[in-house]
């Protein structure tokens, strides 16, 4: 610990100090990130809180400035939740002060709102944003705000959140500055949800409850992500913290209605049914074993049956073709991309005239077979005091051997881990603290030209050393046995 940090924690209002520093940071992010952001554009479509750009580099300085005094002052705050000063009525207050600028101010660091808004307006038209991609709304500040690399895609997500696109379009009545508060209104459902749910899975755990929501909440991922960017993973992680809390309590059926009414926005979280399932199975009889699995298999399915038909979308959202969408980009902030790009570099240096495409997928099919090995062995080790904690570890293998990952995808498992003994990794703390500069403010991946020489090195030591020195035995055993 610092002089610095050992200073603050004396103080009586050193924590206070913090959490203006943060707004401050916060604040700033905001100002500066209304012209280098996510804005909507064509530029002349200004969003209601705007600066001066003041120059081109001159923004992006001082927008870096303010997210690393958000971070440092997160950092700081983390102090106080290891030493079990940072309460949940604290951490609410925290919220309040770091998340408010985020929530008015343009989006950052990615422009997938913008894709949600462009669905909404599709369904409200009547056409289906399974089979409809955003570029049939023609030529406007809605389109031209969407991602160019996402204008000819159809939707990836689940009916329950196509639906909720449709009901914001309808509410904002085409005003797209509305639409992005409002699906921010949705992630802040989520975030809720997180901020009630998380302390009472920490506690059935005994875990450090201000050191969860420290992680999962109010971490800079989250706030960029949940808050400032408005993905819907928030909305689909605070159901599936609810699904665990609900869980713990013993009922286990209506966990499981939450994890599958969770996958009718993304998918992922439907692997919480699995982990649920499978921390108790070595304990069950033969017949409660087949119990168990036609009880999950019927709730599961009525529940995705309701959404799925009461949406009116159709089934297409569980076909290859939309499964496949999120895995559509190669980006070299995606290990698996890095690594292979770089496999296929020294390849030619070789003298072997291999194609770059060919070795990447290759690298990435591979990686595949791998995540569905290492996620049935973890699910073959899951025991009922470990569920939670390997649920949250699969969810961390299924984003790093991911074809495509971006930053908030690693939201998935560090808030499921949030609340368990895995809470005091530095590897979390970590990619809580910087996993969103993956991506520059306007979202756009910070890796690129012959930046694969880092990334995909630093990827291929990295998994060298988690295998060799064992490391991964201890992400394993590790057990949260009820307090």
């Amino acid at each position: 610990m610092t002089s610095v940090h050992a200073h603050l924690l004396r103080r009586p209002c050193g924590f206070w100090v913090l959490v203006a520093v943060g707004t401050m940071g916060s604040l700033g992010a905001v100002l500066t990130g209304s012209t280098i952001g996510s804005a909507p554009r064509p530029p002349r479509y200004l969003w209601w809180l705007h600066t001066p750009g003041g120059g081109y580099l001159l923004a992006h300085v001082l927008f870096y400035v303010s997210v690393a005094f958000l971070t440092l002052a997160w950092l700081g705050v983390g102090l106080y939740a290891f030493e079990k000063r940072l309460t949940v009525s604290r951490s609410w207050k925290v919220l309040a002060l770091w998340a408010t600028p985020l929530l008015v101010g343009s989006p950052l660091f990615g422009r997938d709102v913008y894709s949600y808004a462009a669905q909404g307006a599709l369904a409200r038209r009547g056409f289906n944003p399974y089979f409809v991609a955003p570029r049939s709304l023609g030529a406007g500040p809605l389109l031209s705000s969407v991602a160019d690399v996402w204008h000819n895609t159809t939707s990836p997500y689940g009916p329950l959140f196509v639906a909720l696109t449709h009901a914001t379009a309808t509410l904002a009545g085409g005003s797209l500055i509305a639409e992005v508060l409002a699906f921010r209104a949705l992630a802040l459902v989520g975030v809720v949800s997180l901020m009630v749910f998380i302390p009472v899975v920490a506690r059935h755990y005994g875990a450090n409850e201000g050191v969860a929501v420290w992680l999962a909440v109010l971490s800079p991922l989250a706030l960029f992500s949940a808050v400032g960017s408005a993905h819907n993973d928030a909305l689909m992680l605070g159901l599936v913290v609810t699904a665990i809390a609900v869980a713990l309590r013993g009922r286990r059926r209506w966990a499981v209605a939450l994890f599958a009414l969770a996958a009718t926005i993304k998918l992922p979280a439907l692997a919480g049914v699995v982990f649920l399932y499978a921390g108790g199975w070595r304990d069950e009889s033969a017949r409660g074993r087949i119990r168990s699995v036609v009880e999950a298999t019927v709730v599961v399915a009525l529940v995705i049956i309701a959404v799925t038909e009461t949406a009116g979308y159709g089934w297409a959202w569980v076909s290859a073709r939309a499964l496949s969408i999120p895995t559509r980009l190669r980006l070299l902030t995606s290990p698996t991309v890095s690594l292979g790009v770089l496999l296929a570099t020294i390849a030619h240096a070789a003298g072997l005239h291999v194609g770059t495409r060919r070795v990447v997928t290759f690298v990435q099919h591979a990686s595949e077979v791998f995540a569905v090995l290492a996620i049935a062995w973890i699910t073959f080790k899951t025991r009922t005091g470990n569920v939670t904690r390997h649920f949250g570890v699969a969810l961390l293998v299924v984003v790093v051997a991911s074809p495509t990952v971006w930053p908030w995808y690693f939201l998935w498992g560090v808030t499921v881990l949030a609340p368990t003994s895995a809470q005091r990794s530095r590897l979390l703390i970590c990619v809580a603290g910087g996993a969103m500069l993956l991506v520059g403010p306007g979202g756009t991946p910070m890796i690129g030209g012959n930046g694969f020489y880092v990334s995909g090195t630093l990827v291929a030591f990295g998994a060298l050393w988690f295998f060799v020195s064992g490391a991964w035995r201890s992400v394993i055993r590790g057990v949260d046995r009820a307090a």
